[in-house]
């Protein structure tokens, strides 16, 4: 039945193409005055009806001799439909397009300008190679025509032919009469020039410009209009009323003035006005693009915006977008003189409804008193009674601030720690704030007698933070305040290191409280001496200067600077998954990190270890029935998930087939791989050969958010009663296999692209 519906179908079709066929014909030429009282031929509607028809998706080439014949008209608007067709349907009719050469011949002498200009436009919009010498010869007359619109539509053609040629461009002399067209009368053509030789010479860095042809261009700049002005520059184009223009202006004058210091420092003061001035414009969207220019010309002269810092204050019902950036700009211009006042400004932003404002208000206070010394007390002056609104995200945010101040003036900040207590509870402890309360909790902890307390309630609750970082601080924190304080602190400690080194907790927490115990257990003066000294790494900026951003002047003026990337990867680059990026600077400064110079010992003991006592076999083999039945009957199991945000941006042009490589060629035999929604879905198996205990683990891997997720059972082959040696076994192997598998894991990305494993480096 399907098949006779879909015969029918296409003798429809054949039929109401045959039908227009001969209804062109049999259709005259002659005008007439239709309905409406315009005149047309009676092909016109025909022609439009082919237009129609060929939109729906059915074939009507056959047509294509009828429409050139019904191209040769007088009715303007039969000729556009007909030339529409014919360089739509050109590729497919090769053999009979010799037929509308003539017919374009005769309209390229044609008195009207517009017709002239519609064949010229069709000849080259065909993408037919036999046919560049028609189009060479037409293209060299109609770049003298006396219609400037003709040599306009002849400038955007010699493009089309390009594309089309690259070669037969080059070789013509087309290229020397489009240098020549530089000096045509109409600045319309003049512009389209360019843009034609910019196009043609693209891989050359553009058309060549010698000092006459710039000076020249420069005397014609007020003849052009606002857009057309962009290929130029002058002095008067700083106050145009277009910020494109204002833009590409400075951009000129600043390269311009690159190396001639004499003259750079009066350069930067001219263009300050006019950049000023955009800032008071009604639309927030150029506004923003204005604010990021400023930022990049803050890097160039950091002097330049100090005294006008009022003009980045908030202004009422403006958007939170352009708040938060005029905040990064008020970072950077502050100085001794304006810091003060320009906090006061900032804190006015801090209790309003807007929450991220309110996070970025603060930070941009610490920031600026990290640069500028002498304010820090003032700063701190108004974090203290922002501290006593009771609003949470503040609280959570200034806690996060005086760690931060903590580690750069402790002598200021310790004295007011004793509000700790009162706050503590309006914390957001799951965010960055919480391992800094601890941190901060235990820096002068000793001197607060509800330290202890407050730090028991965490880990009776322990299951209320499931975040790593929180985790790892509590830990330290802890032992911290147990060095201190050791017989309030004894039985909770041992509390947090039984959660700690629970089977379900991950991989980090496990090693950072055994290492821990371990320290304690060895050596307690040690231990003492360490963490006596402990600090986090300072975040404070290094020099006075605005913060460097990778923004140069080479992307002034472009949509890269609005959205930090190169061109081609704005405009090309679409990569899934990728709208979350982590700051690499805050992990590697969180406090997963603070006692790094022991995560560096834990794994080499743990590299000699697996070397010695840890290898796979690379010989197993099972087969899905005996798999299955392990699977089932194996107790010792693990769930957890491993986090791939470190991983390589490639991460998500992985394949089934690269991932299955790394395995195997480490031991870790594929039984069954796929695709499930977003997952790759792996069963691995790998099989210890000291012990011969078997490993069987499910991997889920979801390269888009960078997240695998792990099920693995492990036992022995014959599995059975098991015996508690063998249990210790089991539990031992398995926390070698995780790590084995982890670091496996999460170096996916590079693994594949170097096709290397870990055993070249002794692991």
């Amino acid at each position: 039945m399907s098949s006779g519906r879909v015969s029918f179908l296409d003798q429809q079709q054949n039929r109401e193409v045959t039908e227009l066929g001969l209804r062109l014909k049999e259709a005259s030429e002659n005008v007439t005055i239709n309905h409406t009282g315009i005149q047309q031929t009676a092909k016109r509607p025909i022609i439009k009806k082919v237009l129609e028809t060929m939109t729906a998706g059915i074939d009507v080439s056959s047509l294509f001799g009828d429409v050139i014949k019904a191209a040769s008209t007088k009715d303007l608007v039969q000729k556009k439909l007909a030339y529409m067709y014919i360089s739509t349907q050109a590729e497919q009719n090769a053999d009979l397009v010799i037929l509308a050469i003539n017919t374009f011949q005769n309209d390229l002498q044609d008195e009207n300008p517009f017709v002239r200009g519609l064949a010229l436009r069709t000849l080259c919009s065909m993408r037919l190679i036999d046919y560049v010498p028609y189009m060479l010869e037409s293209l060299s007359h109609a770049l003298i025509d006396s219609s400037a619109y003709v040599r306009k539509t002849a400038l955007i053609s010699c493009i089309k032919l390009f594309n089309l040629s690259p070669k037969h461009v080059l070789d013509a002399p087309l290229v020397d009469q489009l240098y020549n067209t530089l000096r045509d009368r109409d600045p319309e053509v003049v512009a389209n020039c360019i843009v034609a030789l910019n196009r043609i010479f693209l891989s050359e860095g553009g058309m060549t410009v010698d000092t006459n042809i710039a000076h020249y261009l420069l005397q014609r700049l007020h003849e052009f209009n606002e857009w057309h002005q962009c290929l130029n520059l002058l002095d008067d184009r700083l106050k145009h009323h277009n910020s494109g223009v204002q833009l590409t202006t400075v951009k000129i004058f600043i390269k311009l003035a690159e190396g001639i210091d004499d003259i750079q420092e009066d350069v930067y003061k001219r263009i300050k006005s006019p950049m000023l001035t955009s800032l008071t414009l009604t639309s927030p969207e150029i506004v923003y693009s204005c604010l990021e220019h400023i930022i990049v010309l803050m890097n160039q002269s950091h002097q330049l915006f100090r005294e006008d810092y009022k003009y980045f204050y908030r202004r009422i019902k403006e958007p939170s977008f352009v708040t938060l950036k005029k905040l990064e700009v008020l970072e950077g211009i502050a100085t001794k003189i304006s810091s003060k006042e320009i906090i006061n400004e900032i804190s006015g932003y801090i209790t309003g409804t807007d929450k991220v404002i309110a996070q970025k208000s603060i930070e941009s206070i610490a920031k600026i008193s990290f640069r500028i010394e002498n304010v820090l007390s003032y700063s701190l002056e108004v974090f203290m009674k922002l501290l006593e609104t009771g609003i949470d995200i503040i609280i959570s945010s200034i806690i996060t601030a005086l760690e931060e101040f903590m580690n750069e003036s402790p002598e200021k900040v310790g004295s007011l720690l004793s509000v700790l207590p009162s706050v503590w509870t309006s914390i957001d402890l799951s965010s960055q704030a919480g391992p800094a309360f601890l941190n901060l909790l235990t820096t002068i902890g000793y001197e607060i007698s509800e330290a202890p307390y407050i730090l028991e309630s965490l880990i009776d609750d322990l299951e209320s933070y499931p975040a790593t970082s929180f985790r790892l601080q509590l830990l330290n924190s802890t032992v911290t305040l147990f060095l201190h304080r050791p017989a309030e602190c004894r039985g909770m400690l041992a509390k947090l290191f039984k959660y700690s080194m629970e089977p379900y907790e991950s991989l980090e927490i496990r090693e950072r409280a055994l290492f821990l115990y371990r320290l304690l257990q060895k050596d307690i003066k040690k231990a003492q001496e360490i963490f006596k000294h402990q600090r986090y790494a300072s975040k404070k900026n290094g020099n006075n200067n605005f913060k460097t951003r990778d923004k140069h002047l080479t992307k002034f003026n472009t949509i890269s600077l609005l959205y930090g990337k190169h061109s081609e990867q704005t405009l090309f680059e679409q990569t899934p998954g990728n709208f979350s990026k982590r700051n690499d600077d805050q992990f590697f400064s969180s406090p997963t990190h603070h006692i790094s110079e022991f995560d560096e010992l834990i794994s080499l003991q743990f590299q000699n270890l697996v070397k010695d006592e840890f290898t796979l076999s690379s010989t197993v083999s099972i087969e899905a029935k005996k798999f299955k039945a392990c699977w089932e009957n194996f107790t010792e199991s693990h769930e957890f998930e491993i986090s791939l945000l470190d991983s390589s941006a490639s991460l998500i042009s992985l394949t089934l087939d690269d991932i299955e490589s790394v395995f195997e060629e480490n031991m870790m035999m594929i039984m069954a791989s796929g695709s499930s929604g977003d997952y790759l879905k792996f069963f691995l198996y790998a099989q210890e050969i000291n012990s011969n205990i078997l490993m069987l683990c499910e991997l889920k891997l979801n390269l888009n958010l960078k997240l695998a997720k792990i099920n693995l059972r492990i036992g022995y082959e014959a599995y059975g009663i098991i015996h508690e040696d063998q249990k210790m076994n089991l539990s031992k192997y398995s926390e070698y296999f995780i790590q084995y598998l982890t670091r496996y894991v999460k170096e996916l990305s590079n693994l594949v692209k170097l096709g290397i494993s870990f055993e070249q480096y002794d692991y």
